[in-house]
């Protein structure tokens, strides 16, 4: 089996960019890619993708040879399960807030016998150019379950989390965490509360040998993030690179008429 690739450049020790992306267009899953992101995640939880333009989105970015990751919408198990079957290399599932929950998101993804997934990845099979078998035996160690840390349930259920069997690791939302630390009084990736639950989700993950994502609002707060030691950082989103593209050219175009020469 040749792919999934990102659980191999993980292992090595490698930081991994991500480009969010939550609208409901699939080329540019192939857009980011190429621009040179270490792997896409649509989001399917506040972004706009359907199923098909998700599964859509997995194809193009696997043009770009970049992988992707998927986070689904509330109750969205079977959903990550179907994007597994597409072809995603890994799932974020949103507000794992107890024990059972982390137990029913890897008894969704992983096959026997460590969870229940059923059969049914042709079409991961065909992109990763993989032998039916070699897939099967691969995917409960190649394929990444992430579970959400978001919520002050999860935050107090943290360790008991990170001990159920089959999960890789943990995805931080800041936002939603700040909100539910301060009880809705603030959205604020520097709440001090939070950044105390965050630096406890590294050290709980990192003791147990399991990956740490979280989600960045800039390639600045990436950066840091990945100083302090996560392992896959989701930057920003495509409206925001788009908008930031935008307003820098259009301000450049204003700003002077530029050298001499000819008018194209």
């Amino acid at each position: 089996m040749t792919a999934p690739t990102l659980r191999a450049r993980l292992a090595k020790g490698e930081k991994i960019f991500a480009a969010w992306m939550g609208a409901a267009y699939p080329r540019m899953a192939e857009a980011l890619g190429r621009a040179g992101f270490d792997a896409v995640i649509v989001d399917l939880q506040h972004g706009e993708a359907s199923f098909g333009e998700a599964r859509d989105a997995i194809s193009a970015a696997h043009l770009a040879g970049t992988p992707t990751g998927v986070r689904v919408g509330l109750d969205g198990f079977g959903d990550a399960a179907r994007l597994y079957d597409v072809g995603a290399e890994f799932a974020i599932l949103p507000m794992i807030n107890s024990v059972a929950d982390a137990r029913r998101l890897v008894d969704t993804l992983k096959y026997p016998p460590v969870g229940g997934r059923s059969w049914g990845g042709t079409r991961a099979i065909s992109l990763f150019g993989a032998e039916t078998e070699a897939y099967r035996g691969a995917a409960n160690d190649q394929l990444i379950a992430l579970a959400m840390i978001e919520t002050r349930q999860a935050a107090d259920a943290l360790e008991d989390i990170l001990d159920v069997p089959g999960l890789d690791g943990v995805f931080v939302g800041p936002s939603d965490l700040s909100i539910s630390l301060s009880n809705g009084a603030r959205l604020d990736h520097q709440l001090p509360e939070s950044v105390e639950v965050i630096n406890r989700v590294l050290a709980a993950a990192k003791a147990r040998n399991k990956l740490t994502a979280i989600y960045c609002g800039n390639g600045e707060a990436a950066a840091r993030n990945a100083e302090l030691g996560f392992d896959i950082m989701g930057i920003g989103s495509d409206w925001a690179f788009l908008t930031a593209g935008a307003q820098a050219a259009l301000k450049a175009a204003r700003g002077h008429a530029g050298p001499a020469g000819p008018n194209y």
